[in-house]
């Protein structure tokens, strides 16, 4: 760290002035011990901002010295000093204060200083938004064929819009939502509801809205008390069933006849079926073309069982083929998954993050892997960071790459995206864009190659890789840019930055395509929004393995 400036303030007969009478007489002894303490301006500051430092001290006997020590190499003296700082991260700042006697008190406390935000910069134009009641929570817009948009929020409202953004209807589950809705070649709409409260459904909608059927037939284990969880579920669309998690204390995935809703099976831990698979599933169920079904278990890792096995069930309960457990410690498998080629070989990729170590690390694990732990094609262990994901996730670019997405440590850029190259063990890095803010949903890839993805800070960006960098193309603040639209100032009332958990997903057109929820602490829970936007140099979407959330607009999450 380096001092970029700093001004010293009171010289010492002030010190001495003000301190008399404080702990003790000048020139006297005092049989009360030295103490210390000190204010900061700010406990959070941006690069290149001023703080103030102010010190207090009574007892012992004035009058008293103060010396300060910010970091490792700066060293101040004085009651009130001022510093501004040039590089960005966690300082200790220590405060020594002496008496006339020579007894010493000191006092330490923490400083965060941020990195300066990126300035906003490129094409990106709102074409329309639209009001969504509730806060967004993992939830990803679907695009049917149409152009018509799918959107959900925690408030249990699917909603649809046409792709000029009129509202054409919309159905309350009473149930929150915290899955993406998946869509049908036929027009058909899946998409799963409820959350920590034990209730739960998946639903069946015909593109009129009409309920086409309601599932509810969960299972649990013998002795068990139900308690289903649609925690961001995405169904996986197949030729004749739809396969779908549930987490909670008897989650398991469920294979579902998709003309009628009935059961055809389902995955239990053990032959005797006397438990689901440990941690039931999370977020996305994806079906490779080898015949394999996968999903990410949270904490106990990700699983993978023969399409043909759940589907021949009998409606009744089979063991999954194989797990991906990782013996570094438990791992965090929250966010959707993906599946691509990796050495020729269908591979299912993710991010996973170390209880142990909180060091996020991304995977490659065979997709058709023989039963029982199998290792892992890939893994790569992402440097210069202890930002633990809850739900990250990732898209792949046309050459195969893996495109991860981060949490961040408070002071660090060390969130944002990094592109790993699967093809080797350990994985290698082609690139990386590290910001102070987290990227929750998955990122996608357009046709050009361009990344885009949403933080929780509400800015949504997009970089492309240039000679193994990643170069800013556009950032935006999503709030800001609905609130300049005199269409909606007043109708989606902003006032704070936006919180984007949401995917980012890329209609055919090149029109793109994510949620917001309001930041606000007083109203976090009440409305986000819908936004279709145009931005420059997006035409379509990635011709790759899984460009996408879900791998396309519709989020069938089928290999490609």
């Amino acid at each position: 760290m380096k001092k970029f400036a700093f001004i010293l303030m009171a010289a010492a007969a002030l010190f001495t002035a003000c301190a008399e009478g404080e702990g003790g007489t000048s020139g006297g002894g005092s049989s009360l011990a030295v103490k210390a303490d000190f204010t900061m301006s700010a406990t959070q500051v941006l690069v290149g901002e001023e703080v103030t430092f102010t010190a207090t001290a009574e007892g012992g006997v004035s009058p008293y010295t103060f010396n300060w020590q910010l970091g490792t190499s700066v060293n101040l003296s004085g009651q009130t000093v001022k510093y501004t700082f040039d590089n960005n991260g966690g300082v200790i700042v220590k405060l020594t204060v002496l008496d006339k006697d020579g007894n010493k008190a000191e006092k330490r406390k923490n400083l965060i200083v941020n990195p300066r935000p990126v300035a906003e910069q490129g094409q990106v134009n709102l074409l329309w938004a639209a009001k969504i009641q509730g806060y967004n929570a993992i939830s990803t817009p679907a695009i049917a064929d149409d152009g018509s948009v799918y959107a959900t929020s925690q408030a249990g409202i699917l909603y649809k819009f046409d792709k000029n953004g009129n509202q054409l209807w919309t159905k309350e589950t009473g149930l929150g939502i915290k899955g993406t809705p998946s869509i049908d070649t036929d027009g058909t709409v899946f998409l799963g509801a409820g959350s920590s409260n034990g209730t739960a459904k998946v639903y069946a909608f015909n593109p009129d809205g009409t309920i086409k059927w309601e599932f509810t037939e969960f299972w649990a284990a013998p002795g068990a008390t139900l308690s289903a969880s649609m925690l961001g579920s995405v169904c996986g669309i197949g030729a004749t069933n739809i396969y779908f998690g549930n987490c909670g204390t008897t989650g398991t995935v469920i294979a579902v006849n998709k003309t009628t809703g009935q059961r055809v099976g389902y995955v239990v831990n053990d032959a005797e079926g006397t438990a689901g698979p440990t941690g039931g599933a999370r977020a996305g169920v994806t079906i490779s073309k080898n015949g394999y079904i996968h999903w990410g278990g949270g904490q106990y890792g990700v699983h993978g069982i023969a399409q043909s096995k759940i589907d021949g069930a009998g409606n009744s309960g089979v063991k999954w083929d194989w797990r991906y457990y990782q013996v570094k410690g438990k791992n965090n498998a929250e966010g959707p998954i993906a599946l691509a080629k990796v050495n020729g070989k269908t591979c299912v990729v993710g991010v996973q993050t170390s209880n142990d170590t909180g060091i996020p690390w991304v995977y490659a694990v065979d997709a058709a892997a023989p039963a029982g732990y199998p290792k892992a094609e890939s893994e790569y262990i992402v440097p210069g960071t202890t930002g633990e994901m809850d739900n990250g996730s990732v898209a792949v670019t046309a050459e195969g790459y893996i495109v991860a997405t981060l949490n961040y440590t408070n002071g660090k850029e060390d969130g944002g995206i990094i592109v790993v190259n699967p093809s080797t063990n350990p994985g290698t890095l082609v690139a990386e864009y590290r910001i102070m803010e987290k990227v929750s949903g998955a990122p996608a890839i357009d046709a050009a190659g361009n990344i885009h993805f949403g933080t929780e800070s509400g800015n949504y960006y997009v970089v492309k890789i240039v000679d193994g960098k990643c170069e800013l193309v556009a950032k935006k603040d999503l709030a800001a840019l609905v609130l300049a639209d005199s269409r909606y100032a007043e109708t989606i009332p902003f006032d704070s930055p936006a919180k984007v958990y949401s995917s980012v997903v890329i209609g055919d057109d090149g029109r793109v395509y994510l949620q917001f929820t309001n930041n606000d602490a007083g109203r976090v829970r009440e409305f986000g929004a819908l936004v279709c936007l145009e931005v420059g140099g997006c035409t379509a979407p990635g011709n790759t393995d899984w460009p996408m959330m879900g791998q396309n607009r519709r989020h069938t999450n089928c290999e490609k």
